[in-house]
């Protein structure tokens, strides 16, 4: 798929003249406008660049009105530009001169893992409080091992301090689990979301229970405004009372659902789900004003307009614990500030290719949840971005 587009230099230049920093922090990321500072603000540059966004926009049929200018990152790799987004990139050809700047837009059948980077590296300064606070909401007797997985796989995929909420009959096994995660219990609800409102994000639903105590617990965690991601038991909680999520703020709840919890969660046979996975999803999340995870082969992510499609992972995935890495993973980019449907999509692609390079070191019929958290940290350290060139 072509897209091409065509600016007036001096149209650019009579925005970036007007508005100066402003303007390019609408339209262009952090590494974007360094490399921007590399070439000493010539406006040609920043032209080309703005052009680049439009022709992608043009290449994926939506128009930049369906997409944020920042969805579509601009990149230089052995100084020939190229864009991301999301999983889809597109080789670019951009030039100009002192009157327009054009861009040509062509769509890659396929994103190579070593181009699929989405985090930054740490400033030498850095502190925990950088990286997130997370807390994990998961766990009974009986189901500690939910908890340590999801509260581990936070941990893994970088978060500064991650935080497992467990009920006070289990306080003293999860104390002796964790070493770096920190175990909490509240007397009551009010204490817990005092506690809460202080976290950067929220997890909850491995293995809390199905209890009416467990539907109280959730329905007051959905009253805090902050991202939270809802999974496992969380799920089955609130297919009884749909209410909750009309109530919550829009977008800024992730639900990681299997075909069966969907089905609880939406009223459709499984069957029905199976063959429209793509559709369903979408007018599950646009109804609620949420992000969707559908769980599966090609794992469907979408906020009822987007869609991602997720390509990594493999069966040896299909094991007990492996839904409970994946909340902790997509828990830990929140807190990282992630935007929430990309720290969705971001998630499901860490999570996959952590399964695959588990699949590497063990095969797939020996392949255990804890062995994707082993290789969460290699399937990150391929994601963090390359130092971007301005030369």
């Amino acid at each position: 798929m072509l897209g091409v587009d065509i600016v007036k230099v001096s149209r650019i230049k009579k925005v970036y003249e007007k508005f100066n920093e402003k303007f390019l922090f609408k339209i262009f990321n952090d590494e974007e406008i360094l490399y921007i500072k590399g070439k000493n603000y010539n406006i040609e540059t920043i032209s080309g660049l703005y052009a680049a966004k439009e022709a992608v926009s043009k290449s994926m049929k939506t128009g930049i009105s369906k997409l944020s200018f920042k969805d579509i990152k601009i990149y230089h790799k052995n100084n020939a530009p190229y864009a991301i987004v999301f999983d889809n990139v597109f080789d670019l050809s951009i030039s100009h001169e002192r009157e327009y700047a054009i861009a040509v837009s062509n769509f890659r059948e396929k994103l190579n893992d070593s181009e699929f980077k989405f985090l930054n590296k740490r400033n030498k300064n850095a502190h925990k409080g950088d990286f997130g606070k997370v807390a994990i909401i998961a766990g009974k007797k009986g189901m500690t091992g939910s908890a340590y997985l999801s509260s581990n796989a936070a941990m893994r995929t970088g978060s500064g301090l991650v935080y497992n909420i467990v009920p006070e009959d289990i306080m003293d096994i999860m104390s002796i689990k964790y070493i770096e995660v920190i175990a909490k219990s509240f007397d009551n609800l009010n204490n817990m979301n005092d506690f809460l409102e202080k976290m950067d994000s929220i997890a909850i639903g491995p293995g809390m229970g199905l209890s009416s105590n467990e539907e109280k617990i959730l329905d007051s965690v959905l009253k805090i405004n902050k991202n939270i991601v809802i999974d496992a038991d969380g799920i089955t909680n609130l297919s009884k009372n749909m209410k909750l999520l009309e109530k919550r703020k829009p977008y800024t709840t992730i639900l990681t659902p299997h075909n069966s919890e969907f089905s609880r969660l939406y009223g459709y046979s499984i069957d029905e789900i199976q063959i429209n996975r793509i559709k369903l999803a979408k007018s599950f999340a646009l109804k609620y004003k949420c992000v969707l995870l559908l769980k599966g082969n090609n794992t469907v992510v979408t906020d009822g307009k987007r869609v991602y499609i997720n390509r990594s992972g493999n069966p040896g995935m299909a094991t007990a614990g492996s839904g409970d890495v994946l909340t902790g993973i997509i828990a830990s980019l929140l807190g990282q500030n992630i935007d929430i449907f990309n720290a969705t999509c971001y998630g499901s692609y860490l999570h996959g290719r952590a399964g695959d390079l588990a699949k590497e070191a063990v095969g797939e019929e020996a392949l255990i949840a804890s062995d994707i958290i082993r290789n969460i940290y290699k399937a990150v350290s391929e994601c963090i971005k390359d130092e971007f060139e301005t030369t």
